[in-house]
């Protein structure tokens, strides 16, 4: 009788090889993929199904890439040994979609529950090949039916949650059981006697071409980056994440920002504009880039190029910050005052400083420059609000002081250009565009407002930033 080879398992291992090298050869990849491509629960709910196939290629380092190769080898191959090319194949693509689903699922009930905790990890990335390890582990305790080997694996799969405590580690406790059980339903595959020259030539080439299909999926799922060209006609560096920390003075200790520097950055000495984006609740300034797209927003016809700066929002004292100072944290203060000139310490910006905002990042937008020292060019308001009734004052605060805070009471304040958009289907801030955008006007401001399909999501936000960017940053002949 002979053995199996395990020929999905070498073109799955394959194709993670190839991903890594096609990405970033010899190097750790940037944050930029990840929140690009990388699943999360809040991306799976917005429909971008395609994240689950690109966070099963991706790897983070050199030694997260030897370690998912050596556990495919282990988990997947034997499986494939034992119980066939065409039963890994398929155990794989369950573990692949139910895994995260099962995670989502987990989270989207505890989010119902009114859980903190779940709601912030809605945006947590997951990547590698760690469901489909799992659950093919789990298969291979199915066919061995051994109560020891089974226990071992379980008190693995517990220890990696004790110890990293990630949601990866839950998903593979989720999905291990469904292995296990698909594992003793499906049993052994049949064994066959030794195969003939003309099989074995077959299987050689049924073997090169699930490799030829994984490197297209690995080309069509991560395109090389367009290369930028100057009016020079010289190749631009390319777009660049700097995920760091800025002192906050105004708050204590530091804040986590995540910068987007333009093609050209690194091969040029030009200063740019800055827009400082600011995310939702829930929310972090990865969404930007999970979600919104910013990479490809940023690159689009008719905008000039920019920095993009995005804040952490999330408070010290009160998550649901939206940006704004109360007594117990100046939230406001930390993502001007203190973030300009850090900025203007440690980057090529020139004076023009703009603020673009989502939901309660909406209402931050136009409320900053009521905190904001420094002259603002011009602001984005996309599903906001322009009152501060929700912001976390103490409870009992007044509403008089509570409007001290409100945009629409400072209209002196405003920029010259303000952009405001808003969901049909989303009629609250519909009606809180329409009031302001009036007063706005009455102010003597020049206000675009623009209406999109869609109610209070990401569908109506992306193509907003964009027509956003447009409008303050408009490229030389647009």
């Amino acid at each position: 009788m002979r053995a199996r080879p395990p020929l999905f398992t070498i073109a799955l291992i394959v194709c993670e090889i190839v991903t890594y090298l096609r990405l970033d050869p010899g190097g750790k990849l940037p944050p930029l993929l990840f929140d690009a491509d990388a699943y999360s629960p809040r991306a799976l709910v917005q429909g971008h199904l395609r994240l689950l196939a690109t966070s099963t290629l991706l790897t983070y380092n050199i030694f997260m890439v030897v370690s998912i190769c050596l556990s495919l080898l282990f988990a997947v191959g034997t499986y494939e040994v034992i119980a066939g090319h065409l039963r890994a194949i398929a155990l794989s693509i369950v573990a692949a979609v139910l895994g995260p689903a099962l995670v989502s699922a987990g989270l989207g009930l505890l989010v119902l529950m009114g859980s903190t905790w779940a709601e912030t990890r809605l945006g947590t990335l997951d990547i590698g090949s760690s469901a489909l390890i799992a659950c093919c582990s789990g298969g291979v305790a199915g066919i061995a039916r051994n109560k020891w080997f089974t226990t071992g694996l379980v008190l693995f799969l517990v220890g990696g949650l004790i110890v990293h405590h990630r949601i990866a580690d839950w998903e593979h406790l989720l999905i291990f059981p469904v292995g296990l059980g698909l594992g003793r339903w499906w049993g052994r595959a049949r064994q066959r006697a030794t195969a003939p020259l003309r099989r074995r030539v077959t299987q050689l080439g049924g073997f090169g071409a699930l490799v030829a299909i994984g490197l297209l999926g690995c080309a069509w799922i991560f395109p090389a980056a367009a290369v930028q060209y100057g009016a020079n006609g010289v190749a631009l560096s390319p777009q660049r994440v700097v995920d760091t920390f800025y002192p906050t003075p105004s708050l204590g200790g530091q804040r986590r920002v995540l910068i987007l520097l333009p093609p050209g950055y690194d091969s040029t000495h030009n200063h740019y504009p800055v827009v400082e984006l600011l995310h939702g609740y829930p929310g972090r300034p990865d969404d930007m880039f999970s979600l919104g797209q910013l990479q490809n927003t940023a690159l689009e016809s008719g905008v000039a190029p920019f920095i993009a700066v995005i804040p952490d929002g999330n408070g010290p004292q009160h998550t649901d910050s939206w940006f704004a100072n109360i007594p117990s944290q100046k939230m406001g203060t930390a993502a001007t005052n203190d973030l300009r000139p850090w900025m203007a310490k440690n980057f090529r910006i020139n004076s023009s400083w703009s603020y673009a905002g989502l939901s309660s990042g909406g209402f931050a937008a136009a409320y900053l420059p009521l905190v904001d020292t420094r002259p603002v060019h011009a602001v984005c308001g996309l599903s906001g609000y322009y009152t501060a009734y929700s912001v976390p004052f103490p409870h009992g605060t007044s509403q008089a002081v509570r409007n001290v805070d409100s945009p629409i009471a400072h209209l002196g304040r405003a920029p010259h250009t303000v952009f405001l958009a808003y969901g049909r289907g989303d009629t609250r801030t519909a009606g809180e565009a329409a009031r302001y955008s009036a007063a706005l006007r009455r102010a003597g401001r020049q206000v675009t407002v623009v209406g999109y399909p869609g109610d209070h999501a990401w569908s109506v936000w992306r193509p907003a930033f964009a027509a956003c960017f447009r409008t303050i940053l408009p490229a030389s002949g647009h």
